[in-house]
Parts: C-alpha cells; structure tokens; sequence
C-alpha cells in the first residue's frame, strides 16, 4: 500500500499554535486585552514551538513586551495600534496591502481571482471569513486562520489514528486509506500543503519582507518574522513549494 509523510501530532500542534499566534496578530488591530496576555505570557516566547522555529524573532518580541511592562503598557498599547493601522488600512501610504491578489493581479487590484479561490479553499473545509463581502477571504490574516483551522483537523485525525513510524526527517509515515482518522490527516496535510504552495509561499515572503520595511515599531517587525518563519518552517516539513512566482522586484519596497 502507498505510504505518504503525516507529520506527528505533536508537531502538527505546534505549528497549529503558531498559525494561531500570528493569525491574531495579522487579522485585526490587537486588542487592549490580546497585548495584556501578551505581555503577562511572554515566557512562552522562550519555549516551544516559538523556539525552535524562529528564535531571533520571539526573543526580540519578547524583549519588546518585557520593555513595555517596564515604562507601562498604555503607550505601548496606543504605539502598537497605531502601527497596525498604517501597516493594514493606511496602504496608500504604506503600501503594504494584506490581501493576496493585490500582488497576483497586474493591476494590483482586491478581490482579483486569488480571492475566490481562497474561497473555494476555505468553503472546502466549512470555513467562512467574517464580514464576508467587506473584508476579501484573501486578507493574510484569515489565510492564517485558515491553516489553524486545518492543522486543528489534521491533529484531531492523527489524534484517533495513533502515532505511526517516523522517517529520518522525523515525519510520521503511513499507509494512506488504513483507517478514516488516517485518511482526513492526510487529507488536511495534504490541504495544508497546497495552500502553502498555491497561495502564501507565492506573496508572503515579499509581504513580510515589506511589513518588516514599513512597520515603525520593533513589535510588528517581530511579528512579520515570527509568521514568516512559521511559514517557511512548515512548508519545509510538508515538502511545500511555490506553484508560482510574483515579480518581487515589482512589489519589494526599498528599505
């Protein structure tokens, strides 16, 4: 019987927790409470997953939270916030727009193709952004719930299907079609995986790349490569690779 590469619960959880992470970042302008939970939680920035997978990154937001219970949080609050406003609504001036098709599309345009293949993508798995109709489904954030959502699937599955026998690159390998519960993990995987290679790795790299340009405050720097590691990491462990090319030099802004 065929056998195809699962990746073990336990990593499929990890990179569960960091989709979430950065999808709560990346989908609104975070919340007095959210940066709160931030700050009093930050440790966790030092442990696992966020460890392993992007280092530099989480120990530098974790720097800037432990600064901010330091001088005190209100300022922090209204500087964060702020930051997210110029980086995901004022795109005119900071054009770093979240939403796919603006840089799959020649013209630049939101709600292009991409948008409702995103859709597709996330109707396949009974998943509907909010707003529907006022925020396009391809905004990065919601491409990040996204993943969340089916690594939650795929975790489940591999929850009642067992662990199996690990490969050298340390991925769960087993026979395709054994069981249901073996069937939906690797069709969540296998999910997860196209989504990465037909849409994120296409735009992400250059998005973040320029989030990181624009972004007037260490913590969202921080956060663009935190997510963008996450991505990158994960892919990896999936054997995902860009389905197509943007032109960067088009869209990559001068540092």
């Amino acid at each position: 019987m065929e056998t195809e590469p699962i990746l073990a619960h336990a990593t499929v959880q990890a990179y569960r927790v960091l989709c979430e992470f950065c999808s709560a970042l990346l989908v609104e302008s975070p919340s007095e409470k959210l940066i709160d939970q931030l700050i009093d939680q930050r440790s966790l920035l030092l442990e696992e997953p966020f460890a392993s997978v992007a280092p530099d990154a989480s120990s530098a937001l974790y720097g800037v939270l432990e600064r901010a219970d330091a001088r005190g949080k209100d300022d922090f609050v209204t500087e964060v916030k702020r930051d997210y406003t110029y980086l995901f609504y004022m795109v005119g001036a900071s054009r770093t727009s979240p939403f796919e098709s603006v840089y799959r599309t020649d013209d630049r345009t939101m709600f292009g193709p991409t948008t409702l293949q995103v859709r597709e993508s996330y109707h396949a798995w009974g998943v509907e952004v909010p707003q529907l109709g006022n925020k396009p489904d391809d905004h990065i954030g919601y491409e990040f719930a996204f993943l969340t959502h089916v690594l939650g699937c795929a975790a489940d599955a591999l929850a009642v299907e067992g662990d199996g026998a690990a490969d050298e690159a340390g991925r769960d390998v087993r026979a395709v079609g054994e069981t249901d519960a073996g069937k939906e993990a690797f069709r969540a995987s296998d999910a997860v995986r196209s989504f990465l290679s037909d849409h994120l790795l296409v735009f992400a790299p250059t998005y973040f790349a320029n989030m990181k340009t624009r972004a007037h405050e260490p913590f969202y720097c921080a956060v663009a490569d935190i997510s963008l590691s996450t991505l990158l990491s994960l892919a990896q462990a999936l054997g995902a690779k860009p389905t197509d090319e943007i032109d960067e030099a088009a869209y990559r802004l001068a540092e």
